[in-house]
């Protein structure tokens, strides 16, 4: 983990008011609140707000929408990750009748596209 002087000399535009705000909106979410300390995770939301801040010119209501997805895409992967791993325990006729009926859904939908 990182102090909030760290943090803000890795990137000449993560000022402590910026970082502030975004820990305010909850876009940033320090491990430690006093003093505040960061980890790896909070350090690379901090670098890609940074990014998309400076270079797309996205203002804090439009990081907060893109880093809600992004945090909704990654839930979503963990979720699909567990459920893998459950009809992996299964066994494998419970196995290929899932399979069975994930390719049949598949093809429905491409059909419906």
């Amino acid at each position: 983990m990182i102090t909030l002087d760290e943090l803000l000399a890795r990137y000449d535009s993560a000022t402590a008011v910026r970082l502030e705000r975004w820990i305010f909106r909850g876009i940033v979410r320090p491990d430690q609140v006093d003093p505040p300390r960061f980890a790896d995770i909070d350090v690379a939301r901090v670098e890609l707000l940074v990014e998309l801040g400076d270079v797309l010119a996205c203002d804090d209501e439009t990081l907060e929408s893109v880093m809600d997805l992004l945090d909704q895409v990654h839930g979503l992967r963990r979720r699909l990750t567990i459920v893998a791993q459950a009809i992996g325990r299964q066994p494998e006729a419970v196995q290929e009748a899932i399979a069975a009926e994930l390719h049949r859904l598949d093809e429905e939908t491409r059909e419906g596209d």
